[in-house]
This record gives C-alpha cells, sequence and structure tokens, in this order.
C-alpha cells in the first residue's frame, strides 16, 4: 500500500467586487474559478467552507449529522460568500457551496469530498499516481513555513478507469460531480478518446471500515475557529514544490492514519467523514 503526502496549492482567492465575486440578491457569489495568472498558469484555490455533513467526535463515537460544519477543502464552483470580519483576515470569508452552471468557469474540483464517498481524480496523477492500490493513504495538505496543513485524509477503496466512465458516460457519479469535475478534464474522462492511465479513485468510508478511513477536519460552525490542522510529524516532507508527492517507504499506513488522527483531534478538531453534496440552484441573472 502506498502512503503519500500531496501538496496543493492552499491559497485562498482574495476578496474584490468584479474580480470573481459578484452581487446577487443581496449577496455576494464567489463565481466559478476561472482565473489565469500573468505566466499563464490557472491556479486552484482552498475555500473556508460551511457545508451540511456527518462528523465523529473520536474514534469511539457514533457519527452525528450536522448542518453547519467548517472545514478548509477545494470546491472550484460557485459558492455564496460571507466576509469576515474578524479582524485578522483569516480566513477573507465562509462559502456555501452550490452548483449552477450558469456561470461556469473552467477549472475542476479535486479531491471532493462531496456526496456518498470522497473522489480523487487528477491532481498530480502522473506515474505510479496513476496506479495507486487498494488500501493506500493520501494526505492532502500545503507545505508552509509551520507545517504540513491538511485538508484531508483520503483511504483508497477501490477506483473506476478513464475509459470506463467514457464507456459507460459516469453513469456511477451524480450529475454535480460529472458537471464539477468530470466534464472539466476535457478528453480525459468524457472525451471520444479518454486517458489510458487516469482513475477516479474511491475513498474508503467510515462505514467500510471504521479503523481506516477517509475524512476531513472539521469543526462545528458555533466554534467561531478558523485555524488549519497543522501536521509536524517527522516523516512529513517540508519541500514546498508544486504538486509534490512523498512515498514514506518504512512507515505502516495504519500507523500514519493513527498518528494524523490524533494531532486532528489534540488540535480540537472533529473528523468530518460524511459532506452533503452541493444543491443545484438555478440564478436568475
Amino acid at each position: 500500500m502506498a502512503k503519500v503526502q500531496l501538496n496543493h496549492p492552499g491559497n485562498e482567492k482574495p476578496f474584490a467586487i468584479g474580480n470573481g465575486y459578484i452581487h446577487y440578491n443581496n449577496q455576494i457569489i464567489r463565481e466559478w474559478n476561472n482565473d489565469i495568472l500573468q505566466n499563464g498558469k490557472k491556479p486552484h484555490y482552498r475555500k473556508f467552507i460551511r457545508n451540511n455533513g456527518v462528523l465523529l467526535k473520536n474514534l469511539k463515537s457514533q457519527p452525528q449529522y450536522n448542518n453547519k460544519l467548517l472545514f478548509w477543502g477545494e470546491w472550484e464552483g460557485n459558492s455564496f460568500f460571507y466576509q469576515n470580519n474578524n479582524g485578522n483576515g483569516i480566513p477573507n470569508g465562509i462559502h456555501e457551496p452550490f452548483h449552477s452552471i450558469l456561470i461556469r468557469g473552467f477549472q475542476n474540483t479535486d479531491p471532493y469530498v462531496f456526496g456518498d464517498y470522497f473522489k480523487y481524480a487528477i491532481c498530480s496523477q502522473t506515474g505510479i499516481m496513476c496506479n495507486l492500490p487498494n488500501g493506500s493513504l493520501i494526505l492532502f495538505g500545503t507545505t508552509t513555513n509551520i507545517g504540513f496543513l491538511l485538508d484531508t485524509v483520503f483511504v483508497i477503496k477501490t477506483y473506476e478507469t478513464a475509459n470506463a466512465i467514457c464507456n459507460n458516460n459516469a453513469m456511477n457519479y451524480s450529475n454535480v460531480y460529472r458537471e464539477e469535475t468530470l466534464e472539466q478534464l476535457g478528453n480525459i474522462y468524457l472525451g471520444p478518446n479518454p486517458s489510458l492511465n487516469n482513475k477516479v479513485y474511491q475513498g474508503q468510508t467510515w462505514w467500510d471500515c471504521n479503523d481506516f478511513f477517509s475524512f476531513v477536519p472539521c469543526k462545528l460552525d458555533s466554534s467561531n475557529s478558523y485555524n488549519k490542522v497543522i501536521l509536524n510529524i517527522p516523516y512529513l516532507s517540508n519541500q514546498k514544490v508544486g504538486h509534490l508527492y512523498k512515498h514514506f517507504e518504512n512507515c505502516n499506513s495504519i500507523d500514519i492514519w493513527n498518528d494524523v488522527v490524533i494531532c486532528v483531534l489534540n488540535q480540537g478538531f472533529y473528523l468530518g467523514i460524511r459532506f452533503d453534496e452541493p444543491t443545484i440552484i438555478e440564478l436568475d441573472l
């Protein structure tokens, strides 16, 4: 089983009306990410998200549904934006995701932590990352000067190949996931010549295995807390290069997972094990 630390961009998009943010019916919408930097790169962003979901308070507790969980994650589609006025500017606001293709950008959401199970479809999928065995562990986050800022723990249960997804017209996925991610990836999954290598990995859930599962560190909306989990465990890399991934040769996957869980719980977070898929909203623009 592979053990992977996958570095992805951790920045928020700065708030400015007219620059990816619009006023709509006395609210603010953060539009679907459509940014292109001066160097031609298409950046991904993290959002501080408020969404319905299921949490565990610890490994011995039972799942609890809550309609206002807070977590750092990726949602490159549209979201209602509530500016943060706590004075320190981090985060710049809270996002409540929704799905609409009326104002659609070109970015995709990956990893995708919404719905019945987590999904991972494209980020850094080259070489061995296209052939991860079931039971592999991926730590998604961002390396900074203070440590690795964790946002998603992904345990692979199984996968579906790009060719299979193309042949069955993505019948195993919701329309929201199809439009937020699969269609955004061009020919890789739904074009006439699908990728020979890429896979949509399915995350193992707590209901599949309650001692080795995918989760997102989260807090209750009432916590008024905006920080991120900082992992400072010895075997993590401190490099900050692009989409770095690192394979831990001398560590057991479940031991790493348990170390991460302890860090998450000790820093005051819960384990978010399922998040409702954002609803479809027909905008009137």
